[in-house]
């Protein structure tokens, strides 16, 4: 994908939103098409790139194949599992949970941490780097971005939600934010796109700019949780503990991610 559109992932960038995904199997895949004896995982964008990076090493512990679909956590993954898609795993965000629990879709309401991601901002355009380090210097900064991008059900929502109704700028900004296509920057121009610091990093196309300030700053935390209705729920509890083991830490780390 070379040109802005939205993807499950929820990123709206130039060019694709993850090297790692391209990986076979890690890109494209679909729950609904699994085969029987392969185990449904379905998880947001956020941690694609570590994931995959151990993608091979989970499906040995678990002993069985993975089919795994990256989406956004707040969007069409809630969504499909509320409509009733059936998984093994889901990998998404603690308030996603509390909604799927209420609906019965899984055991337990409270998921098995996996990783934590500060939300970031990436700079698009050729303009110098930009101070971002007050509260106020951000404010400048996205009040005079010619585009502003986050995706409105992904993992950053709350740091973003913060950051738009802390600095007062909600209303003024909205026109800026996901315009259609690709915008175009001419000299000194810049858009700025708030997303969680491992989908910041996968992008080549953005200037990292670092964590958003702490005093604006909500982490996304990750977690494991399973289907109430999973024919097999002991592969499922088998990847959750391959998960939170420390084979996948290195490429937490690689990523911009903790426990």
């Amino acid at each position: 994908m070379k040109a802005y559109a939205t993807v499950g992932c929820g990123l709206v960038f130039l060019l694709t939103c993850g090297t790692a995904a391209n990986a076979q199997g890690g890109r494209g895949q679909k729950v609904a098409e699994a085969k029987p004896g392969e185990v449904r995982v379905m998880v947001t964008a956020a941690i694609r790139t570590p994931l995959e990076a151990v993608r091979a090493e989970a499906e040995k512990a678990v002993g069985k194949p993975l089919v795994i679909q990256y989406g956004s956590a707040r969007g069409n993954l809630k969504d499909q599992i509320l409509a009733g898609q059936g998984f093994e795993v889901a990998m998404l965000l603690p308030d996603v949970d509390e909604q799927l629990a209420k609906a019965g879709k899984i055991v337990s309401a409270k998921g098995d941490v996996i990783a934590r991601v500060p939300v970031a901002i990436g700079q698009r355009g050729d303009a110098p780097r930009i101070d971002m380090s007050t509260p106020a210097a951000l404010k400048n900064a996205m009040l005079k971005a010619k585009s502003l991008r986050w995706s409105p059900t992904g993992a950053a929502l709350l740091t973003v939600n913060k950051v738009l109704d802390t600095l007062g700028i909600r209303d003024t900004v909205k026109d800026k934010h996901n315009m259609p296509g690709t915008v175009a920057l001419g000299p000194g121009e810049y858009e700025l796109n708030l997303y969680p610091l491992s989908e910041i990093l996968d992008n080549k196309a953005l200037t990292n700019l670092g964590p958003v300030i702490p005093e604006l700053q909500v982490p996304a935390v990750i977690t494991a949780t399973i289907s109430k209705d999973t024919p097999d729920a002991a592969a499922a509890r088998a990847l959750i503990k391959f998960l939170q083991g420390p084979a996948m830490d290195p490429a937490l780390k690689g990523n911009g991610m903790t426990r």
